[in-house]
């Protein structure tokens, strides 16, 4: 006999539309792509927890290396969604600037396989992420964004002139990445637990203030 949540669980999954079917792979994949890279990871690994049939992946995206580019996407089109969501352009320009620190920060500790991902294709020297021409165009959106709030930053005298958007970009990232990429070997080299509620949110203080000492105009 099968019991009601086995009934449930069949039900919800020949239910699903493809929008789904695909979500469910991609979420899936992230995990997998994420622990074990993109030569490791494994088809059935990423089929399995879904409740799917393996060739639904190359239904859906021709081939491993396609789910893996589509799950790159997802990754930084995240990150890109949730820096749009916060309206920079809205807000005073030490605000906005304290803002992306913050929910950059945020972001990273609530999403470590989108940390994990980037490390992966990093090794792989943007091998994939190149086949994308997604994410560098919303990279390029933010970037416009940054430019427009440091130059009416400088223009009410509140941030000093001549601070590259792209170089406060890698500068917000790298604080924030270093730390939690490097979290297992700075915490046996430092005899210092970073992954605590208290140093995380000591970790986020530092970064914060470090970045709005820089671009603060000293007038």
């Amino acid at each position: 006999m099968i019991s009601a949540a086995a009934k449930q669980s069949v039900t919800k999954r020949v239910g699903r539309n493809a929008e789904t079917a695909k979500a469910d792979l991609i979420a899936s994949a992230r995990r997998e792509f994420a622990d074990n890279g993109f030569a490791l990871a494994g088809i059935e690994a990423i089929a399995g927890p879904t409740g799917l049939n393996k060739k639904m992946i190359y239904h859906y995206f021709g081939s491993k290396e396609g789910l893996y580019i589509a799950v790159l996407e997802e990754a930084y089109l995240g990150i890109r969604k949730m820096e749009q969501s916060l309206h920079l352009d809205e807000l005073d320009p030490l605000d906005a600037i304290r803002k992306l620190v913050e929910s950059t920060w945020d972001y990273y500790v609530a999403n470590p396989e989108f940390l994990a991902l980037v490390n992966q294709e990093n090794l792989l020297r943007a091998e994939y992420l190149r086949k994308s021409g997604i994410v560098k165009r919303r990279t390029s959106t933010l970037l416009s964004i940054v430019q427009d709030v440091l130059d009416q930053g400088v223009k009410d005298g509140v941030i000093r002139s001549g601070i590259d958007p792209m170089q406060l970009n890698h500068s917000i990232a790298g604080l924030g990445f270093y730390y939690l990429n490097n979290r297992f070997t700075n915490t046996e080299l430092y005899a210092f637990d970073h992954m605590t509620p208290e140093a995380l949110a000591a970790r986020r203080t530092f970064i914060v203030d470090f970045v709005m000492s820089f671009v603060t105009s000293p007038n």
